[in-house]
């Protein structure tokens, strides 16, 4: 079946397709004997998985791949054990069989994001929920729904710009609606606090961001902090500005919180609109935006020069 999912480390390449399962390949760099470039080598798949379609896979510094499933579960696999090659160390078990961590979710997990700074993952959930997950032994600890009635469908972490020890989560729905949920992030030690309740908002915090997508959110990006991008079924890659969160000031320049919750801003900056198809995935390095959403094509914009800034520019 299509692709779903490919998650890239080092010359290690794991793919989740639509028939279920996860693949594992060796990258191959440089030319063949034929003269050919790079190849790829299968390694085999992950045990236990080939009956479960996998919508979101990514890897960690600790080379450890997260594996979210439309069963509602994060897996987590050990790869230490591959070596470069297509052989693995004679103590380690690769493809792995088990997984080292493994978390139960309330539906399917239809995206997840890594923030290892935070030490934290979070899951976006077909019932309309945006989870958090401890990235140090796999374990769900805090929920918020979200969309009522709808699915989430993307969701990320965005650290702040104007607050270095300020973060948010974004998730994006199935309505096109995408709402940034600030956590409670302790200063001093910059891990998140109260983990039974770590979302900084209030009953009356509007998180909402506007304009919305008019059609469903599928991917986002965040390239720095600050920004993310996201981007809708509608045909319309978005770059938002989160860089400010804080609270309006009153007549006698007081700031005005409700339970001490921020007064979120965020702005969209520029829309790039014209995708045709299904645009369903996005990345970028901060200089430039590539996705699908093309006839059969890759769409790559390179905003990495520009006229009179000594070939440097970005987002």
């Amino acid at each position: 079946g299509g692709v779903v999912s490919v998650a890239i480390h080092g010359d290690l390449i794991a793919s989740a397709g639509r028939e279920g399962g996860v693949g594992l390949w060796w990258m191959v760099k440089g030319f063949q004997e034929n003269g050919e470039g790079g190849n790829l080598v299968p390694l085999g798949s992950i045990l236990g998985l080939d009956k479960t379609i996998v919508t979101s896979l990514k890897f960690d510094s600790k080379n450890l791949l997260w594996v979210a499933c439309d069963d509602g579960t994060v897996r987590a696999y050990n790869m230490t054990g591959y070596d470069g090659g297509t052989s693995a160390a004679a103590d380690v078990q690769f493809p792995p069989k088990k997984p080292v961590f493994q978390s139960d979710f309330t539906d399917s997990v239809l995206d997840m994001h890594l923030c290892e700074e935070l030490k934290l993952g979070v899951c976006a959930t077909a019932d309309g929920g945006a989870a958090l997950f401890n990235m140090e032994n796999g374990q769900f600890f805090a929920g918020l729904m979200i969309f009522e009635g709808v699915a989430a469908r993307s969701v990320l972490i965005v650290k702040h710009k104007s607050d270095q020890t300020g973060y948010s989560v974004v998730c994006g729905g199935a309505d096109g609606a995408i709402h940034r949920i600030p956590l409670k992030v302790d200063p001093e030690t910059g891990m998140v606090i109260d983990e039974e309740n770590p979302f900084l908002i209030s009953d009356t915090t509007e998180t909402a961001v506007q304009p919305k997508h008019t059609g469903p959110v599928m991917c986002m990006a965040t390239p720095e902090d600050g920004m993310f991008v996201s981007g809708g079924q509608d045909g319309a890659l978005r770059v938002w500005d989160c860089a400010e969160d804080f609270s309006e000031s009153d007549s006698n320049g007081e700031q005005q919180t409700a339970n001490n919750t921020p007064k979120l801003k965020t702005k969209c900056m520029y829309a790039l609109t014209g995708y045709k198809l299904w645009l369903g995935s996005v990345c970028t390095d901060g200089k430039r935006l590539v996705s699908d959403g093309g006839e059969n094509s890759i769409i790559t914009r390179d905003f990495s020069s520009e006229p009179g800034t000594n070939g440097k520019a970005s987002l």
